[in-house]
């Protein structure tokens, strides 16, 4: 496997002139003919992202008749959505359907990067650029969606930045729409302990003929988690944008992914078999509308993490996911120290015993670290005296801190 990130043309489930971002952990492929999609976001064989098995190969030119089309994967349009829909007069709007350009570019800090150019959106004046950015040595994928007004005049718009993750557990993620789930993928997102509302959440019905779906969401299984069983049945969440990530566990590979991501406004969306023909979750993301002059831009940034981990998640760091969080066992005369985790990065594990005014007592290895693989921590531990903070440290593999996975902080006599 390349451990260099690159950008290379492939073809892709029937879809031709696709590119494929690699990194020797994660494989990217993006289809820019049907909306500048990344329609796989894999760690080793599991693809994340949910595929539309009846439209496989199929473009705005060949596609069957009107209506949507359920190609899935990662793509964005304008709010206000009402608004922006109103003024299209052709369906479907070229902003997450049409055929878009696409050119290698070049990204930071040793990334791969791949530009997705949309065409002129006609009906609001105006043109998306997704910038693909894939990282060296971790699982991290960059998206940034640039959004310019083609207009002499100003206008006010939003970026509405939609992904569409698998509600079956398919390796692949190519769904035919008659599979039902079968327990192995479950949403968390954080809840907002300040909240005087229900941990920030507001719950959403579909209308007429849809049933909200409650029975799949918990705030009472993990304190300060909301999370999601899908079942299929239509649900809708308004979440606390403050707590920026969401995070899908597929139990069966037993990889996680994760979308960090900050912006006023964020919804989940349970598809329900009302609704929609396919089985999949919906993260949806609202940019601050902003008031654009001529050629000016907005954007919307967030990234996609991966890794190895059991479930459930109960939190998510820089570094990776955690499992169980970092505790301090005494007995029989010993302590040892105890978590389970997935980590983002290929790297080595450190616990670093810190002393109140942050000098650094002493530290112990833990080993090697991988995205493909679970992180179960049970050392034992001579905590010194005077030990104040204990942290389970993150390095990547050139030796720079990355995060940390888990902090204590102790009584000191």
């Amino acid at each position: 496997m390349e451990r260099v990130p690159v950008a290379r043309r492939t073809s892709f489930h029937g879809w031709r002139q696709c590119w494929r971002l690699t990194n020797g952990l994660v494989r990217v492929t993006a289809v820019p003919q049907i909306g500048g999609r990344p329609l796989e976001y894999a760690l080793g064989e599991c693809n994340f992202l949910f595929i539309g098995k009846a439209d496989l190969g199929a473009s705005v030119d060949t596609q069957r008749g009107p209506g949507y089309r359920y190609f899935g994967g990662s793509f964005a349009q304008l709010h206000p959505e009402d608004r922006w829909m109103r003024l299209q007069s052709s369906y479907p709007p070229d902003l997450f359907m049409g055929r878009y350009e696409a050119e290698a570019a070049h990204g930071e800090g040793g990334a791969a990067a791949l530009d997705l150019i949309s065409p002129p959106d006609l009906a609001s004046g105006t043109r998306l650029v997704r910038r693909l950015e894939l990282f060296p040595g971790c699982t991290r994928l960059r998206i940034t969606d640039t959004l310019t007004n083609l207009r002499p005049v100003s206008q006010e718009w939003g970026i509405h930045s939609i992904l569409q993750l698998k509600g079956v557990a398919a390796p692949d993620g190519i769904l035919r729409g008659n599979e039902r789930p079968s327990g192995d993928l479950t949403l968390y997102v954080p809840l907002n302990a300040k909240s005087a509302h229900k941990g920030g959440v507001t719950y959403v019905t579909g209308g007429e003929g849809t049933r909200r779906g409650s029975e799949q969401w918990s705030t009472r299984e993990l304190p300060g988690i909301l999370t999601l069983r899908y079942a299929r049945e239509f649900g809708k969440a308004l979440v606390d944008p403050e707590l920026p990530w969401a995070a899908l566990a597929d139990r069966r590979s037993g990889y996680v992914f994760v979308q960090k991501c900050r912006v006023p406004q964020k919804a989940i969306l349970s598809a329900g078999a009302a609704l929609a023909p396919y089985p999949f979750i919906e993260v949806q993301c609202f940019g601050t509308p902003t008031r654009l002059g001529p050629g000016e831009t907005t954007m919307l940034v967030q990234d996609w993490w991966a890794a190895c981990c059991p479930g459930p998640v109960v939190d998510v760091t820089q570094a990776g996911v955690v499992s169980s969080p970092l505790k301090l066992l005494q007995g029989g005369g010993r302590m040892w120290l105890a978590g389970a985790f997935g980590v983002f990065y290929v790297g080595r594990a450190d616990l670093v015993f810190q002393a109140a005014d942050g000098a650094e007592l002493a530290r112990l290895g833990c080993g090697f670290v991988t995205p493909l693989r679970p992180f179960a921590l049970n050392r034992a531990a001579e905590v010194p005296a005077r030990t104040a903070r204990v942290i389970l440290e993150i390095r990547d593999a050139a030796g720079r801190r990355v995060g940390d996975l888990g902090r204590l902080v102790l009584g000191v006599p």
